[in-house]
């Protein structure tokens, strides 16, 4: 693992490495702040030694993983100056309320998280440390009995760090505090019980989950992604529908809701469509007033032109026909091209099949990228060019190195690099915390600077970009609604449109957002007059011009502007109320944000929701649409570990109440205990 100079990190890069636990949380042991107990912790990475290795000037949040520095970097004389925990104190606040406004608004319905299991990863250190609480003797007990638990069960080690052992563990703890010691046979609950108690559970959040959305639907904050996916072990289908919603707050929540088994004979647009249709009714969803996310089936598409229903592309799922397109049309004139492919499919069987050559590698060479397809090409491509070099030193010794002599290393590195440059726009579509609606428009002029030829490029390199390019324009840019459009304005970052360089064509644009603006609005106004009768009168000073930010893994960073503003007035009537958008607009133009801006447009608008309020609403409302429907992907991803060889037999309704408790989990929404039978 290589030495990560921290100065080179932003704070968004590593809340994601928090996230996906490449980087881990360590305590402070130096410091006795009060923040340094509970709230915030220091960042590093595990070495190559196994050591910790601390990133020197960061600290982030224990709850949320925000990242902010407490040190700025280094300068000429190797110092840095001490920023201190200012940032914390505020950020602290607000994640706090946000934390416990969740609590208040489900805790009639929903069990409240223990600390030990709240949304942070278990750091590495929280079980590095001496274990000094127990004896020698029953240390080494409790050390045999965990790892009969992984032997047994053929569990993963990470497993013993999950936080659902963690809390069956405590509560034996607690059981043997109370009533002393007993024999765990005699109370423990079998499988048939659990699996009663799974159902019960599920049923217990579907009635509970419909409170916590009556709010968004009134407010016309929720929309939702629904896909059809199965699984190749036991041959089923499953409708996904989860949704996505907003609070007063402006705090960005999804929520799986179904993950029913769908019959494979039945999948006809009809029978599609009545599926959503119960659950709209069963959850109190409003019709015409959701949009829908889904991927361009056939069938899927053809459900919703039965309906007035607002149905938007996947647009990850049109980056990967974009990609598609283009290598099928390539591969079938290029014969050139068409052998490079054949080559690369044929070592990545062999080394599939072969024993002694992934291990030996820097990194394994990649299959695919299972439900997410879109990422199969860099996953491929890109492992085998890092692994090059010492695959082909393996493959000498084993005289088989003539599997690599039609694979151009030139170009494999070009395709890798540029797949690489694809992927952070990837991310940029698929997030679920964050919005993504406005990532769309940028998301096509930034691949089309990608794929513009150069004259330096390899002959197949370059007719592979000119592919790219015309597949861009047949499958992605014909998928851009203006929705899209205005989504990207409401963004303070994108609304100068600087991606544009036909200024014409930049008014013209323009013209239209405002134009799509003033229809939401008035949607808005009708549904509920009330939104907007409360303006309030205030006024709110602009700040300096700050000097630009840029965020190393912002795939957008050099299309963004900086931009701050004024207030609005009471207007009773609906005439003077237009004028008033008209004017908010103008203020919002001239806007100029703070150099901190976290390119989360939903944290801009809460700050405006007593200034420029109409488009606030209106912003709330709008990026609750995802740009792709890859929640449901990943949701997939979870019922195919459920559903592995060993565990064949489950049946459907098990299979669903496991996958939405298990994403109930993660979200910190699991339902209150049910009293069950005993068995």
């Amino acid at each position: 693992m290589s030495m990560i100079n921290p100065d080179n990190l932003q704070a968004s890069q590593i809340q994601r490495k928090l996230q996906s636990k490449d980087f881990i949380l360590i305590q402070n042991e130096k410091n006795n702040h009060r923040l340094w107990n509970h709230d915030i912790s220091l960042i590093g990475q595990i070495n190559a030694e196994g050591a910790q290795e601390i990133f020197d000037g960061w600290a982030a949040c224990n709850h949320c993983f925000t990242a902010y520095r407490t040190h700025s970097k280094t300068n000429t004389e190797q110092n840095r100056k001490n920023y201190g925990l200012r940032p914390f104190h505020a950020h602290l606040k607000e994640c706090k309320a946000k934390q416990n406004k969740v609590v208040n608004n489900i805790q009639s319905s929903f069990s409240t998280a223990s600390s030990s299991k709240a949304s942070t990863q278990p750091s590495i250190s929280q079980f590095a440390y001496n274990k000094n609480l127990l004896n020698e003797n029953l240390a080494a007990k409790l050390k045999d009995a965990e790892l009969k638990f992984v032997v047994t069960g053929s569990h993963s080690f990470n497993t013993l760090e999950n936080g659902g052992l963690l809390d069956l563990l405590q509560v034996g703890i607690e059981i043997g505090a109370k009533n002393g010691l007993v024999n765990v046979r005699d109370i423990f609950y079998g499988r048939k019980t659990i699996r009663q108690e799974a159902i019960n559970k599920f049923e217990l959040f579907v009635s509970s989950i419909r409170c916590l959305l009556d709010e968004p639907v009134k407010r016309h904050c929720i929309a939702a992604t629904c896909d059809l996916g199965s699984n190749d072990i036991v041959k089923r289908s499953y409708l996904d529908f989860t949704v996505f919603m907003s609070d007063d707050n402006y705090q960005l929540h999804h929520c799986l809701l179904r993950c029913k088994h769908f019959p494979n004979e039945t999948k006809t647009a009809i029978n599609i469509w009545n599926e959503i249709k119960q659950i709209f009714q069963s959850f109190g969803l409003s019709f015409g007033d959701t949009p829908i996310v889904t991927d361009q089936g056939a069938n899927m598409v053809a459900a919703f032109k039965l309906t007035d229903e607002a149905r938007f592309p996947c647009m990850a799922h049109r980056c990967h026909t974009t990609i598609e397109t283009a290598w099928d049309r390539l591969d079938t004139k290029n014969t050139q091209f068409s052998t490079f492919n054949t080559a690369v499919k044929d070592i990545r069987k062999y080394v599939q099949r072969s024993g002694g050559i992934q291990e030996n590698l820097e990194k394994t060479i990649k299959s695919s990228s299972g439900t997410r397809p879109w990422r199969s090409y860099f996953n491929v491509y890109g492992s085998l060019h890092t692994s090059y070099k010492q695959l082909l030193t393996i493959l000498r010794h084993r005289n088989q190195q003539h599997r690599l002599y039609q694979i151009d290393p030139v170009l494999l590195c070009a395709i890798a690099d540029l797949m690489k440059s694809f992927l952070l726009i990837f991310d940029s579509l698929e997030f679920a915390n964050v919005p993504t609606l406005q990532n769309v428009v940028p998301s096509y002029y930034m691949l089309k600077y990608y794929v513009q030829p150069n004259k330096n490029d390899l002959f197949i390199f370059a007719e592979l970009k000119v592919e790219l390019l015309n597949s861009l324009e047949e499958k992605y840019a014909l998928s851009i609604t203006e929705l899209h459009w205005i989504a990207s304005y409401l963004d303070p970052s994108f609304k100068n449109f600087s991606f544009i360089d036909d200024l014409e064509y930049l008014d013209k644009k323009k013209k239209a957002v405002r134009k799509g603006i003033h229809i939401l609005a008035t949607d808005l106004f009708d549904q509920s007059h009330s939104t907007f009768s409360s303006i309030t009168q205030d006024t709110s000073t602009s700040a300096d011009t700050p000097s630009s930010k840029r965020f190393k893994q912002d795939p957008f960073a050099d299309f963004r502007q900086k931009t701050a503003s004024p207030s609005p007035t009471v207007f009773p009537t609906k005439r003077a109320w237009t004028v008033e958008l008209d004017r908010q607009i103008q203020i919002y133009e001239h806007f100029q944000l703070d150099s901190d801006y976290n390119n989360n447009p939903l944290s801009f608008w809460k700050n405006q929701k007593d200034t420029i309020n109409m488009l606030s609403n209106i912003a709330n409302s709008l990026f609750v649409i995802p740009a792709s429907s890859a929640e449901s992907e990943r949701h997939f991803s979870i019922a195919g570990q459920i559903v592995t060889e060993q565990r064949s037999l489950l049946d459907p309704d098990t299979i669903e109440a496991l996958v939405v408790l298990k994403e109930a989990y993660i979200n910190n929404i699991w339902p209150a205990s049910v009293t069950g039978s005993k068995k």
